[in-house]
């Protein structure tokens, strides 16, 4: 698992300019793209630490209230100590040359037996290690050594397909063929590379991914479920005895239209006249839920329509939209329980048959016959849908149609299975349940429905609470709009502040970049609360949701990370991402990682000139912000500071690279079917 440091020490004033250039000159690596690494400097070595990923030093200048400090940050595997020992083994004499000029350094440590030279300077970098309040990784687990080394396998598998081909080889009749080969030969045949049929151990994390979000819901429901107990305790009316009847009303009635349509059905049919008749206690019930399912739905269609992009989004149509999700399901849920109420209801007090009966049987065996059949055509029907945009997405009209068919699809085949059910218990005589037993039955599917009306209830107090919450927000973002100037002033900044990022737009990362950014924190204890929330909650994704390559769908950032400091009255960011600058700022524009952008830096703001310019106005937080994409960019350079040095173990590798070597590791450790053979050749 991949460590962080960011030693932040206070440096000497008169000595600012002297450390900036003596960084540039003796700390920053020379570009050798062709060999696929860093050219190292004689005082900086930094290529010798097997356990280094990335590293950088930049300088905070002087500014209001706070003093100059130089920034060392680093990304390594193990612990801190081991980390900064070996750091200080590879570059003694450089470190010592450039921390000198920091306050409190232990210069005479030098004088003393070399053992504890080295050790009173780590003690020194390790008081002003702040660490990070939020890390991203887009590959988490991996070591930089397994890095390059999956990367070697890469290359080498490439290598080895291309010398069989030239040498006129024999070659395999099918892609299986292939893949045998590249096992059989270049992997398990070569005693180095045995290593790679092993599969490459990932964080729990990673593999527990999915199972972590489930847990996560839960333990969401369980949180919605004690403060709806709590609102349902302080509020009698709100209570499930007291809504339930109203509730079940409410559905019945939306039913007795399709009720009086199934009735003369039966009556023109009488064959159907049975299975009506079986379905009639939970008929009202199943088609009143279903028309209010279905303009739920339609509703959250139309609203997800709308703010598909993130550009079209904001609060006024987000928040309506997600409480219609929630009302979807527990609307399933509501309708399944009153199933299971009919069919208790049905079984209780039954004399049992102990004789079934034939026709009984030949209903029940037909019953579910039809309804497997059903079942077939709508999951085949439902597959086929979903692979009709595999290779050509629709447009926004027929993608619309493509959705609503697949929703309606999934409610068919509930509606199958519990009209199924019915039917199957209506025949089945010999099944009864005691009084006592149906009582029972009765009580758990009660306690069913006191759960979901206590889950909904929590959640929709939740959203109420929210609303004062965001009402406190646009109270400060009002506030905002006086306090501090419109960023737009700042696009005509562009030249003055080049310097700082002509590494990035000009200069020699061709594959990878670094970028750093400091802001100030708006005053306020409120300000400071969201930030922190802000960061806290991004940290918590990025470990247990965005760990597989993107941040909110961007798949360009190698590492990144947050820090507050100086008690928490400024923000910085650090971050190693691949590719261009202006590209990289396009997708936090473009994707979802808007919103995550907008709650963490609509919180700061810049200093230029004389006046603080604030990050470029959001909606209610989350919305607009950095999609005014000048104002925002123009923001961006303003905050961004010279990178000094900055060091990469693989500077021309991506993050779809690094996870498409791990990938192709795994396929290499286990038997894969056809199409999995074929996607393995096709990422070669």
């Amino acid at each position: 698992m991949s460590n962080v440091a960011t030693i932040i020490t206070p440096l000497d004033p008169n000595h600012v300019e002297t450390c900036r250039q003596y960084l540039r000159a003796n700390a920053d690596p020379n570009p050798d793209f062709a060999q696929g690494r860093l050219q190292c400097k004689p005082l900086f070595q930094f290529d010798r630490i097997k356990t280094l990923h990335f590293c950088s030093f930049v300088i905070l200048d002087a500014e209001a209230n706070f003093g100059p400090s130089l920034v060392f940050e680093a990304t390594f595997d193990g612990a801190r100590a081991d980390f900064l020992r070996e750091l200080l083994r590879v570059a003694p004499d450089g470190l010592h040359e450039l921390y000198k000029h920091c306050i409190g350094y232990p210069a005479l440590g030098l004088v003393s037996p070399e053992t504890t030279a080295p050790e009173l300077i780590r003690e020194y970098l390790e008081r002003y290690d702040v660490g990070a309040n939020t890390f991203f990784s887009g590959y988490p687990g991996r070591s930089a050594a397994q890095v390059r080394d999956e990367n070697a396998i890469h290359s080498g598998i490439v290598t080895f397909l291309g010398d069989r081909w030239r040498a006129a080889q024999a070659l395999p009749g099918r892609l299986v063929g292939f893949f045998d080969s590249i096992r059989d030969e270049f992997i398990r045949g070569r005693p180095e590379n045995r290593w790679a049929a092993e599969p490459a151990q990932l964080p729990w994390e990673v593999t527990a991914r999915d199972a972590t979000a489930w847990v996560a819901t839960a333990v969401i429901a369980l949180l919605a479920w004690a403060i709806g107990a709590l609102v349902g305790r302080l509020m009698p009316a709100l209570r499930p005895n007291s809504l339930y009847d109203d509730i079940t009303g409410g559905v019945d009635a939306a039913g007795q239209t399709g009720v009086g349509i199934a009735r003369a059905i039966g009556a023109v049919l009488p064959w159907m006249g049975g299975f009506i008749d079986a379905l009639q206690p939970a008929l009202p019930g199943l088609i009143g839920g279903t028309v209010i399912w279905v303009i739920v739905r339609g509703l959250e269609l139309f609203l997800s329509d709308l703010t598909r992009n993130p550009r079209d989004q904001s609060f006024i149509l987000r928040f309506p939209f997600q409480l219609a999700v929630v009302f979807r399901y527990a609307l399933v849920l509501f309708m399944a329980g009153s199933v299971l109420r009919v069919i208790v209801s049905g079984l209780e007090n039954r004399s049992p048959s102990y004789e079934p009966d034939l026709v009984a049987v030949l209903v029940i065996a037909l019953t579910l016959l039809i309804c497997g059949v059903v079942l077939f055509a709508l999951q085949h029907w439902a597959n086929t849908l979903r692979l009709a945009v595999e290779l050509k997405p629709f447009g926004l009209r027929r993608e619309r149609s493509r959705r609503a068919l697949l929703d309606i699809i999934q409610l068919a085949m509930v509606l199958t299975c519990a009209i199924g059910l019915l039917i199957v218990v209506r025949q089945t005589a010999w099944l009864a349940l005691s009084h006592e037993g149906a009582q029972t039955l009765r009580a758990l599917i009660w306690l069913g429905f006191k759960g979901l009306f206590y889950v909904v209830l929590g959640t929709l107090a939740g959203y109420a609470a929210a609303l004062l919450l965001f009402g406190v927000i646009w109270v400060l973002e009002w506030r905002d709009k006086r306090s501090f100037a419109d960023p737009s002033g700042l696009i005509e900044r562009a030249q003055i502040n080049a310097r700082k990022y002509a590494r990035e737009e000009g200069g020699i990362n061709t594959f990878q970049n670094h970028l750093a950014s400091i802001t100030y924190v708006k005053p306020g204890l409120v300000r400071w609360l969201l930030v922190w929330l802000a960061l806290a909650a991004v940290n918590l994704l990025a470990r247990f949701w965005f760990n597989r390559g993107e941040l909110g769908g961007i798949p360009t950032i190698m590492s990144a990370r947050w820090v507050l400091i100086d008690r928490g009255r400024r923000l910085l960011f650090l971050d190693n991402f691949g590719g261009a600058w202006e590209s990289y700022l396009n997708e936090f524009i473009d994707l979802a990682a808007v919103k995550g952008l907008n709650a963490i830096w609509t919180n700061t703001f810049v200093h230029a000139a004389g006046r603080r310019f604030g990050f470029p106005a959001t909606d209610l937080l989350f919305w607009q912000g950095a999609q005014a994409e000048q104002p925002f960019k123009a923001y961006v350079r303003q905050s961004q500071i010279e990178t000094l040095a900055w060091y990469s173990a693989y500077p021309t590798l991506s993050v779809v690279n690094v996870n498409a070597n791990t990938d192709l590791r795994q396929a290499l450790s286990r038997e894969l079917t056809s199409c999995e053979i074929d996607t393995v050749f096709q990422r070669l």
